[in-house]
């Protein structure tokens, strides 16, 4: 029998890391395993475009390979610096005693979900990092489309926002910061 598991969904950038101290605490709460599937970011119009002109120098150049591949978008490859915070992961998870693995897809979010969850059946639960629910890339509209096609429970985090703090302090009276007085 496989040990059921929690989809932990990021994408493939400096923010990997938020959010898996939760995920974690939750995979050992109902004593699961953890699938950290690591998504592409849809390409903005101005990325396409520099990945265009970039093809076209290196097919001047006779790098007609280098090209083909940088064109079609199959040049992804972990940002520096991503290996030592995936390797913290599965070290803070092993602490905890959950088991971490780690799933690249070149989709995008609701894509790479669909993709992952029809070949995995042991997935009980989809965790989307902050980054993935408070980025412009996924739209309110997708979101609800997966929480109705997922066939798994949705889990969306947010990180603590200081506009939000601020706010909840002007609402309730209480100064932004702390004014001492001149008399004594």
């Amino acid at each position: 029998m496989n040990k059921r598991q929690l989809l932990f969904v990021t994408y493939q950038d400096e923010h990997i890391d938020e959010g898996i101290s939760y995920t974690i605490e939750l995979a050992k709460a109902m004593l699961e395993d953890i699938v950290v599937l690591l998504v592409r970011k849809k390409d903005s119009l101005n990325e396409r475009f520099q990945d265009l002109m970039a093809g076209v120098s290196f097919a001047e150049e006779g790098e007609h390979e280098s090209a083909r591949r940088i064109v079609s978008g199959k040049e992804s490859v972990l940002p520096a610096g991503m290996d030592g915070k995936i390797t913290e992961m599965i070290v803070a998870s092993s602490k905890a005693g959950v088991h971490l693995d780690v799933q690249h897809t070149d989709n995008d979010v609701v894509s790479g979900i669909r993709s992952f969850l029809k070949g995995n059946t042991v997935v009980d639960k989809v965790v989307l990092s902050p980054a993935v629910t408070e980025g412009e890339v996924l739209t309110t509209r997708e979101l609800n489309r997966l929480v109705r096609t997922a066939s798994r429970p949705i889990v969306t985090m947010t990180r603590q926002s200081v506009q939000a703090a601020r706010e909840e302090r002007v609402r309730k009276g209480a100064p932004l910061r702390y004014v001492p007085s001149a008399g004594y």
